[in-house]
């Protein structure tokens, strides 16, 4: 495995087909955006690995220990930010095969609250585009509650990246 780190711009373009607006957050493991075509789940959001690798077990001992905590807190941010009722995380890496997990909040109101969303008609699962100034509103909420989870848990985070400005 080799220890180049992936852009945020290939992160954003490779999971989601994203732009810039959908960045929320650096970590030190991995970068946090917005899905584009999944906000039916408010807050369903990528936590993407910065060093390539298919599986996370190809991923250094102590690095893949990190980016699982990072995860969780990402996780737990989201659900303290959007008040999900659940929150599911994914893994699967088979369309773009690098290390990335889908951050999914529940609400208990779709359609199918207790299947997989894989199970929900995908016309309503990508059926909400967010204006960009909704865009910012669910992007400036996770960032305020991975602040808060990220400070009591002592984790590094900037809402900056090598790219720019991310606002």
């Amino acid at each position: 495995m080799s220890e180049t780190v992936i852009s945020i711009k290939d992160a954003l373009n490779r999971v989601d087909r994203a732009d810039e607006r959908h960045f929320v957050a650096e970590l030190n493991t991995g970068y946090l955006t917005l899905s584009k075509n999944r906000q039916y789940f408010r807050g369903y959001c990528f936590f993407t690995c910065k060093l390539p690798a298919q599986e996370l077990h190809e991923l250094p001992n102590d690095f893949a220990a990190r980016h699982l905590v990072e995860m969780s807190i990402v996780a737990e941010a989201v659900q303290s930010s959007f008040n999900a009722k659940k929150m599911n995380v994914a893994f699967f890496g088979n369309s773009w095969k690098h290390v990335h997990w889908n951050i999914i909040p529940r609400y208990g109101t779709d359609p199918l609250p207790e299947d997989a969303i894989w199970s929900i008609d995908r016309e309503i699962v990508e059926s909400v585009h967010p204006t960009d100034e909704d865009l910012l509103s669910i992007r400036d909420q996770l960032r305020s509650g991975l602040k808060n989870i990220a400070d009591r848990h002592g984790i590094d985070f900037s809402f900056e990246h090598e790219a720019g400005r991310s606002s």
